[in-house]
């Protein structure tokens, strides 16, 4: 016996899903940690994240640089709540957990929400971006991730009407 028969190989969607809360995982640590904890408008920086966020914001995405308190807040919360349970997320989707589905399902709706705002104010708000299709494609995946993740997380039923598990097992 090699100790493989019944493993079932992760699913591509899986896949693509565990690369997105990866990369999630890091942006909200490193850049929604800094908008979070930086007071009111940036203050110019020329080096480090810092300096690559303030020249995004001043080049692209003006709201960055000046970072309204609901901003500082939506920062804290991406950087303090979803940068852990993107890694928990990680974790969960790797060792194939269904006890991740509510809190992904949750995750999903809170993250739709707030981008209905942050993007409702960078397309009707002042100051708006620069180049409106740059920012709108920056951000498109921070809509596009919880989406696919709703799609996969949502119960789907059975034949008989029982919600089906999330991961196969490969047990028969």
């Amino acid at each position: 016996m090699t100790g493989h028969e019944g493993h079932v190989p992760m699913r591509w969607i899986d896949r693509v899903l565990l690369v997105f809360a990866l990369s999630f995982c890091s942006t909200s640590l490193l850049f929604d940690r800094l908008a979070a904890i930086e007071p009111g408008p940036m203050a110019p920086a020329d080096s480090g994240l810092k300096g690559f966020l303030y020249w995004w914001g001043s080049t692209y995405d003006p709201l960055i640089v000046l970072n309204p308190l609901w901003l500082q807040i939506a920062s804290g919360v991406s950087a303090f709540v979803f940068g852990p349970f993107y890694a928990v997320l990680a974790v969960a989707l790797v060792r194939r957990r269904e006890w991740i589905r509510w809190p992904a399902i949750i995750y999903a709706s809170v993250m739709l929400y707030s981008m209905v705002i942050f993007l409702g104010v960078h397309t009707f708000g002042e100051p708006r971006p620069t180049v409106p299709w740059l920012v709108a494609l920056l951000y498109a995946p921070y809509v596009l991730f919880p989406l696919a993740l709703l799609r996969r997380m949502l119960p789907r039923r059975g034949p008989a009407g029982e919600v089906r598990p999330l991961f196969e097992t490969g047990r028969g």
